[in-house]
């Protein structure tokens, strides 16, 4: 035994490539940037003061490009440039840690639990309708909200649940991961992606949402029958599941947790639970309509997200301390994507201390300058769904990107709705494609989903929602759709 064991161990082990950190790549990045500033000649648009909905801004004045001495980034300029990232991207990161705090409030007071225990209840022998009912609601919740992270709290719940109906691992990953991240793609009033870029592009804030709306329908439709068309063919015949090795060590666990608890006990929630969810079920509609109809800022909208978890968690029956200490694991869950905010948006910074965020602009105008409007657009999207490998997350890309991409739809005359909508769309759809998105791979890492087999699943889809955005992108500029 031992001759074999010290030949075993002798035995050289196969090193895969590991993604390095996004903290990393985003320091490279930033540093790729300051070394730019001494390569791309410096340069910037005039500029006019105007007043806008969102208070004075200078706008840049189109064909008024010219070059100006060079600026390039010093070490003082690159060591300060995270610090003043954090204070470029403030009020995104506070909206982050608040609706952590929300989202961490509601998870530990039993309230998603609750919600699909209801759910399950309520179909009954009408199991298919299961996969369709969550992700519908999940979708539309996350349309509003945001918070695609949601999907490591949800698929904890969704794993034995799934398993019980005959599905498997992919399924339960599926629905976890696609629906916030598919209604997170294309909602209505995130914050992120759709709030920062009409502020960025100076049109009203959650303007469009028509059209959006729309779009969001036959995403999440197409979507739904992607997932059903798999489920069946997985329950048909187990061995046809892509995760077919990996779920069986999991129905064991679970099997073996279920024996080891008090029978029922999982699923007991008392009277307090059950009012604190129809008091969210209240809430979440209200502070919906509020963001809309009064154009709250992000300060606005994350103590609003704030209330709602603390209000919830009092009516469930927790206590003060306990509630402080949900706060604060709920930031905890978010802290890294709050973080990355402001770390990619120094980016931006190096760039603008650089003068040559203006020269990037004045190239890709010539670079599609001779592209039809609509196309442009389109080129935008796909642009955005490639660059979000280096830069993941809605903010953080829209913060480095939206600044260059708003003055160069002005200079193209591209619709800025459209802009805005290729950066939302383009910028997320990649989220769960690329492994530098730490809360897609840590999903995966829960279902011990293979990310290549990931990949199998998801790239068909992808692509069939790229080809959907396309169409509505190309609509939206040549129709004028922005209702």
């Amino acid at each position: 035994m031992n001759p074999k064991q010290d030949t075993s161990l002798q035995a050289p082990k196969k090193k895969g490539f590991k993604m390095p950190d996004i903290y990393i790549i985003l320091g490279l990045f930033i540093l790729l940037m300051a070394v730019l500033t001494y390569v791309v000649p410096a340069g910037q648009y005039d500029r006019q003061v105007v007043e806008t909905a969102h208070g004075v801004q200078n706008l840049v004045v189109a064909n008024t490009y010219h070059a100006v001495a060079q600026n390039p980034a010093g070490w003082l300029e690159i060591i300060t440039a995270i610090p003043f990232g954090f204070e470029r991207a403030a009020g995104i990161v506070v909206l982050t840690f608040m609706v952590g705090a929300c989202m961490g409030l509601i998870k530990r007071a039993g309230l998603i639990d609750l919600g699909v225990q209801r759910l399950s209840s309520a179909v009954g022998q009408s199991e298919f309708l299961v996969a369709p009912v969550l992700m519908i609601v999940l979708s539309m919740l996350a349309a509003f909200i945001g918070v695609p992270e949601l999907s490591l709290a949800y698929l904890p719940v969704f794993l034995p649940l799934f398993y019980r109906l005959g599905y498997d691992g992919m399924t339960a990953t599926a629905v976890a991961l696609l629906s916030p991240c598919i209604g997170f793609t294309f909602g209505i009033t995130i914050p992120g992606s759709v709030g920062m870029g009409q502020q960025i592009a100076q049109i009203t804030m959650f303007s469009g949402s028509g059209l959006r709306a729309i779009v969001l329908v036959i995403a999440v439709a197409v979507t739904i029958a992607y997932v059903m068309l798999y489920a069946a063919r997985v329950k048909k015949d187990p061995k046809k599941s892509l995760t077919y090795d990996t779920d069986q060590e999991l129905k064991e666990q679970f099997a073996q947790e279920e024996a080891e608890k008090t029978q029922g006990a999982a699923l007991t929630f008392t009277k307090r639970q059950v009012y604190a969810g129809v008091s969210c079920l209240i809430m979440f509609p209200i502070a919906v309509y509020l963001i809309l109809s009064m154009n709250l800022g992000f300060e606005a909208i994350g103590g609003l997200f704030l209330a709602i978890g603390i209000i919830a968690a009092i009516i469930a029956g927790k206590t003060a301390q306990q509630i402080c200490d949900d706060i604060n694991a709920g930031m905890r869950d978010l802290m890294v994507g709050a973080l990355l905010c402001g770390v990619a948006s120094a980016i931006a910074v190096v760039m603008d201390k650089g003068v040559i965020t203006d020269t990037i602009v004045y190239w890709l105008e010539q670079l599609l300058a001779t592209t039809p409007p609509a196309l442009s657009a389109i080129a935008i999207f796909w642009e955005q769904a490639i660059f979000n490998a280096l830069i993941p997350g809605a903010t953080a890309l829209t913060i480095l990107t939206m600044p260059i991409l708003s003055p160069l739809g002005s200079l193209l005359d591209v619709s800025q709705q459209a802009i805005v909508s290729a950066n939302a769309w383009g910028g997320q759809l990649t989220d769960i494609f690329f492994p530098t998105s730490g809360f897609f791979i840590a999903t995966l890492v829960i279902a011990k989903v293979e990310y290549t087999k990931w990949i199998r699943f998801y790239t068909p889809l992808m692509l069939i929602l790229g080809a959907i955005c396309c169409v509505a992108l190309y609509l939206q500029q040549q129709l004028g759709l922005n209702f």
